[in-house]
Formats: C-alpha cells, structure tokens, sequence
C-alpha cells in the first residue's frame, strides 16, 4: 500500500475515533514509523488532507449507494442502509461524516464546502432510500423524503456516538425505532 493511502487509512481511522481536530501529523507520522516532512510531501496542509479525506469519503459513500441500488426497494434497502455503519459501531467510531461535521465551523472554507458536499451526499443517499421505499409501498410515512432523510440520518450517526458509551447498544436499540416509524414493523 502507498504512503498516501495508508495516510489516509490512518487519517480515517483517526477521524473516527477522535475527530478531525483529535490528531496530528506528529500522530501520524508516529504511527506509520514516517517523518512529518513525508506527509507534507502528500498533504502540504492538513486541510489537503482533510479534502482528499472527503474526496475518499465520497467515493466510498457513492460506492455504499451502488451496493444499496441492488437491495431491493423498502424495508431491505433501509435496513441495508443502517447496516452499512455497523462496522463503525463494533469498533465504537464515529461516522467519518458526522465527525468532520462536529468540527466544520472552524475548517478553511475549502474544507467546510468538501465537507458540505460529503454531508448533502450522504443526506441525498438515504433521502432516496426512503423515496424509492415509499415508492415501493414498503415505507410509510408523511412530508418529504428530504426532510424524513435528515432526522433518520441523525439517528443513525447520532446513535453511533451514543454507542461510544455504556451501555454501548444505542445502534441496537435506534433500528426497530426508526422501522417503526416508516412503517416497517
């Protein structure tokens, strides 16, 4: 694997675990066994880090809906959908997207739009999960799918930080909630 991915993977791992402002390039320079200088050679800034995060981000968020397009409309596809992110539970992470949001107000304005962008990806994702759901008769529920998208994906990446503490079974517990309110159950 490359210096440059293996930054990312890193940067990644990080990022969910302790948020974007939670490391350094002293971080992860300690961690690959590499000098700073070698980093800057890929990243000159940590903001060129934090958008080819994004960038990555976005590929495999656009990858994650290509799998969900061939899970059946409704019920399998929502569930498909909140399964994506069990990973992250089990390791006790965040979702890299909600991560880089907590800390976006501060970004450089060219960091703030890729994070925007990643964020109005992941929002559209789950806004035509619920639409095509709908659309199939399996998911029920009134207002727009846009609106309903910011509330399930709140409770899905805001289930994943409550997951970090004891009991640690928010994601668990957020499923059959969420089912029930678009008529699943």
């Amino acid at each position: 694997m490359s210096t440059y991915d293996s930054l990312l993977d890193l940067a990644d791992t990080l990022i969910q675990e302790n948020g974007y402002q939670g490391f350094s390039y002293a971080d992860l320079a300690t961690a690959l066994g590499i000098r700073k200088a070698s980093i800057h050679y890929h990243f000159p800034s940590k903001t060129d880090l934090g958008i080819a995060y994004c960038a990555r981000k976005e590929t495999r968020l656009l990858k994650m809906e290509e799998k969900l397009l061939a899970v059946p409309a409704g019920k399998a596809r929502l569930e498909a959908y909140m399964e994506a992110f069990a990973y992250c539970a089990q390791k006790g992470q965040m979702c890299g997207v909600h991560a880089m949001l907590s800390d976006s107000n501060v970004f450089e304005p060219a960091l703030q739009d890729a994070v925007s962008k990643l964020a109005q990806t992941d929002l559209r994702i789950i806004a035509d999960v619920l639409r095509t759901g709908r659309e199939s008769g399996e998911l029920t529920f009134s207002g727009e799918p846009a609106d309903l998208a910011i509330i399930i994906n709140c409770a899905v990446k805001g289930a994943l930080m409550l997951n970090r503490v004891p009991p640690h079974d928010a994601c668990e517990r957020m499923k059959p909630t969420v089912k029930q309110m678009l008529g699943c159950q």
